[in-house]
Formats: C-alpha cells, sequence, structure tokens
C-alpha cells in the first residue's frame, strides 16, 4: 500500500488522538468522509494501523513506582519464547530485545518497590531471565506517546 501525503496527514491527525471522527479528518484535510473512511480501513486492512488505545494515567490508579528492568534469557535460544511470555505478564508495558550486554529491555509499572521485586520473582525469573538490573523511574509527568513524522 502506497503511503501518500494525505494517508501520512491521516495517520498523523490519529496519532494525536485516536478518537478524533472521520467527519473531523475529512473537514482538516479537505476531502470526503468516505475517503477517510476507505483510507484509514485499508490501512487497518494491512496492518500500517494495529489499533487503537487509551493513554491511561496510571498513579491515579496507585501504580506510582516506574522501572525499566534490564535481563538476559538464560538461554539465547529462548529470546522469542520469553519475549512473548512477557507481554502476558502483570504491569508489563513495554518489552524490547536489545542489543548490549543485556538482551532485553522490560518496561513496567506497580505499587511500590516491593510489588515490583515480587512480581520480577515470582512471575519473571521463572520464564528464564538472569542477571536482572531495575532503573527506577524518578519522575514522569505523563505518559505520552509523540505523533511519527513520516518520511
Amino acid at each position: 500500500m502506497k503511503i501518500d501525503n494525505i494517508n501520512k496527514q491521516i495517520l498523523f491527525l490519529l496519532q494525536k488522538d485516536a478518537r478524533v471522527t472521520y467527519k473531523e479528518i475529512a473537514s482538516e484535510l479537505k476531502r470526503s468522509e468516505t475517503t477517510i473512511r476507505d483510507r484509514i480501513k485499508a490501512m487497518e486492512r494491512v496492518g500500517i494501523i494495529q489499533g487503537y488505545t487509551a493513554l491511561i494515567d496510571k498513579t491515579a490508579l496507585g501504580l506510582n513506582f516506574f522501572a525499566m528492568i534490564f535481563a538476559n534469557p538464560i538461554s539465547s535460544l529462548d529470546l522469542d519464547s520469553i519475549t512473548e511470555k512477557l507481554k502476558k505478564v502483570k504491569n508489563v508495558l513495554r518489552v524490547y530485545q536489545i542489543s548490549g550486554n543485556k538482551r532485553l529491555a522490560i518496561f513496567m509499572v506497580a505499587q511500590s518497590y516491593k510489588e515490583l521485586k515480587e512480581i520480577i520473582r515470582l512471575q519473571l525469573l521463572p520464564l528464564g531471565l538472569k542477571d536482572e538490573e531495575i532503573v527506577s523511574v524518578l519522575e514522569a509527568d505523563r505518559e505520552f506517546i509523540s505523533p511519527l513524522e513520516i518520511p
């Protein structure tokens, strides 16, 4: 699928606010609602748009401890399967396979450091992780996702 300038503009608007309506996008881009709807549906169909999500204030829910956990799989052959399993662990927000001394970066949130340590001990380590390093996030004003500049 070709991502032309109109699709780029649609994607930019959806990234800024996923709740924006077809009508609002059409008005902004001076196109018909049908054109906008067809383009969005086509981008969903081919997987360019993979879903829509809500940003939640986790601290308002009592989740006040943010951390990044860097770790290695016990066996490098298990990297992909461990990554898939980590996606299902309570309060794991993101998982990345990375280069360097540690092969996994796991972004998590918990009520406290104590709860995070329990999750690591009871849920992460049994998946086959070792050499874990916890990096606490000291301050985060809010979670956000910046719209991509699409080349």
